[in-house]
Formats: structure tokens, sequence, C-alpha cells
């Protein structure tokens, strides 16, 4: 009943794409809902992929630093783009509209896609980007802190992105976003969720379900943090949600970073 009740879309990598061509799960493609602007250098670790067409760039998704070589994202981010679509990484960036010189702009000389990632909406919604050089750390470029292998999050969680504020057209963020968010246990997800989703057992998910505080189109592929003094533990990628963004009783969904890392170590340098 609630599929009815709250449609869902293909998850936000084409930011152009007409509804028509949108699925049933997902985001369409965008800043975060009920977030506020992060402070510059606030989350060191998140990067703006970009998607290059010749001399031009948009931002599609974000992502995190795993090393100066190396980034971690959504699966969709890749597939869902054009055949052939080349990307960029923006690293160290806060303002995607303005020219910043905090940022280091690096194409992506490569990528891998998780092999159980089937298209669409999937629990294995991961890949990982080779850059065509290396990152310079500094004070607005870091590597974010891996989790446990295998481990369930608890308490609060940080979001962070460049996606939609929501409504039913997209709004998409220049501005970093953040937004505290808690997270919700697997039973209480897949219950809100309905027994036709996606959901999987390496997902995670995060309420709060009375609605308005969402990830949105544009966050796909981003960080979920747990902050715990100055180390930022990430614990999820964006994955997917309802639309309209923060739709009371339906939570954000996430791929359990825990999960995957043997996978992400064994597939990068």
């Amino acid at each position: 009943m609630k599929s009815v009740l709250a449609l869902l879309f293909v998850v936000a990598v084409v930011a152009a794409a007409p509804r028509a061509v949108q699925t049933k799960y997902g985001f369409p493609s965008g800043r975060i809902v009920g977030g506020i602007d992060a402070l510059p250098g606030e989350f060191p670790s998140i990067v703006s992929v970009q998607r290059v067409i010749l001399i031009l760039s948009a931002h599609v998704c974000g992502g995190s630093i795993l090393n100066n070589f190396w980034v971690i994202t959504a699966a969709h981010c890749i597939t869902e783009s054009p055949a052939g679509a080349n990307f960029a990484i923006w690293a160290g960036t806060h303002d995607v509209s303005a020219t910043e010189a905090t940022r280091q702009t690096i194409s992506v000389a490569s990528h891998t896609v998780h092999p159980e990632y089937l298209g669409g909406v999937n629990p294995s919604d991961i890949a990982v980007m080779r850059m065509a050089s290396p990152l310079t750390y500094t004070a607005f470029i870091q590597p974010i802190t891996l989790p446990t292998v295998g481990s369930t999050p608890t308490g609060a969680v940080t979001l962070a992105g460049w996606g939609s504020t929501g409504g039913a057209i997209p709004l998409p963020a220049n501005i970093l976003q953040k937004v505290s968010k808690p997270l919700i246990t697997y039973a209480e997800c897949e219950a809100a969720a309905g027994p036709d989703s996606p959901l999987g057992p390496t997902n995670i998910c995060t309420g709060p379900l009375t609605g308005g505080v969402s990830a949105c189109s544009g966050d796909s592929g981003g960080p979920l943090y747990r902050i715990v003094g100055n180390v930022h533990e990430q614990v999820g990628i964006v994955s997917w949600g309802w639309i309209p963004c923060g739709t009371v009783g339906f939570p954000s969904v996430y791929v359990g970073l825990s999960h995957y890392i043997p996978w992400v170590l064994a597939n990068t340098d």
C-alpha cells in the first residue's frame, strides 16, 4: 500500500533525465532535505563526482576519498550514466558553483562496479573510481575512516551532500549541506519499506520516519558518517529513497559499508 501512496523513482545520476525515463525506486537526480549549510572544510573526505561532456561538467553524485588515488561511490552513479561518459573528481570543494582555491580536480581513469550489483536499486550499490593522478592531502582533502568489518552502526549519524532540497521539482544545492539523522533498525526499515521493496540485509537505514529530513537526489553515492570527536567514520553510502524526499513514514536507504570493506580493499591499491 505504501508503494501506491508514495511513488519511488530511479536513483539520481541522470540529473537532466525527464521523469518519463525514471523507474520505480530511488531518487530522481539532484540538497539534503531539512539540512543546513556545512562549513568550508567540515567534511574533507567528501567529493563531488562530476560527469564531463567536452569542456562542461556537472555534479551527478557524491563520493568519498578512500586514499589519494581512489574514491568510493554508488554503482548506479556509473551505470545510470550514458555509455562512454567521462567523470572527474572535485575534492576540497564547498560551493560547486564557484571557483575555489581549495579544490583539486582530477579525471577518473577507471572504475569498478561491485559484481553483485544488478542495476537499478540493489543492496550492492557500490563502486570504486581510480583517479588519473593522486590527490594531495590538505586540511580540506582527507581520507575517510573505515568502519570495523561487519559492524552495525548505532546512534546518530550525519549526512552530507549537494543533492536536491526535495519537493516535486528537485532544486540542487550549490553549497554543501549537512544534517544529523537517527539510524533505525533493519526491522524498522523493512516494516516501513514494505514487503516488495529492494531492501537487503547489507543495507542500513535512517529516519526520522516523521518526515521532513532525508537524503535526496544528487546525494547518491555520498557518505553517511558516524562522527566521534574529530574522526569521521563512514558507515554508509547514499543509495535510494522515496519521492517526494522526506515523505512521512519512509526511510532513506544506504549501502552498509562495513559489509563491503574486503571487496573495496581487494579492488583498490
